[in-house]
């Protein structure tokens, strides 16, 4: 495992499941991005065979990578995890299944499925809330059947940089967060046993009218800061004016610039 660039931060559970149970029912409104890197992935995939038998979305959220999922694929039944009870609801709402349709309340580092029980596992940017990165790596080979396909996405290093660097300029707190590159994602598949590994990776830029508007965006879609080195208390009014400044310094024709780094995990057992 040497050479792999460490977690820069480990996530309390709670806080992810409660993050995602609170921002359930408005998720939907917030989630293009999320729907854009899903479609990316499905599509990225149509080399692989289509999967039959039993398959598993990880961090399926409301619903939506579950939905085509069963759409695209001959499934005898497909098993939505997530960690938030809250999505799990908004799954059974959104879903429309013509098949099985099992929901699982669970973690991806601890995945209640026995070995080989699936012939896919999917994700769609679920893996950057796991700490323990190896350990959801290895759940999801071990659930697999034998050449089971494994398909994911994430948010790489580069994700959110711009406003990253515009709250270097106002203090030294951490206030977002933090994510793999796409190197060590591959180290870390490749250590945990799977074989025709690949890792694409993929800049989308959105543009927003203020960083205010950025941040509600990320709260709204249950991905603000939970980070441990964040500030528990109000950030300063100078801090958050000097970081509202340096990000002004950035603004385009179009808007706030913010990156979002989507790395595209394919593998087989």
């Amino acid at each position: 495992m040497s050479g792999i660039k460490p977690q820069q931060q480990t996530f309390d559970k709670s806080l992810v499941r409660q993050s995602f149970g609170s921002a359930s029912s408005s998720y939907n409104q917030f989630t293009a991005l999320q729907r854009t890197i899903g479609d990316q992935l499905l599509q990225q995939q149509e080399n692989l065979p289509s999967n039959q038998g039993k398959v598993l979305d990880i961090g399926a959220g409301t619903g939506y990578l579950t939905e085509k999922i069963i759409g695209s694929n001959k499934l005898d039944e497909l098993y939505a995890l997530d960690i938030a009870p809250e999505m799990l609801r908004q799954t059974r709402l959104n879903v429309t299944a013509v098949k099985p349709l099992t929901l699982l309340c669970a973690d991806a580092e601890d995945l209640p499925l026995a070995a080989e029980t699936v012939t896919a596992v999917y994700s769609n940017v679920a893996y950057q809330w796991c700490s323990r990165l190896a350990l959801a790596f290895a759940e999801a080979r071990r659930v697999l059947q034998e050449n089971g396909v494994f398909a994911f996405s994430t948010f790489g290093e580069r994700t959110l940089y711009e406003l990253k660097d515009a709250w270097a300029e106002a203090d030294n707190a951490v206030h977002v967060n933090s994510f793999f590159d796409a190197d060590s994602i591959r180290q870390y598949l490749i250590a945990a046993g799977f074989q025709d590994v690949s890792v694409l990776s993929e800049d989308i830029v959105m543009y927003y009218e203020t960083p205010k508007q950025l941040m509600m965006d990320l709260k709204g879609m249950g991905a603000h800061n939970i980070n441990p080195g964040r500030n528990h208390g109000l950030t300063g009014v100078s801090a958050f004016k000097k970081m509202l400044a340096a990000y002004e310094g950035l603004r385009t024709e179009q808007g706030i610039p913010a990156t979002f780094q989507a790395l595209y995990g394919y593998a087989r057992k």
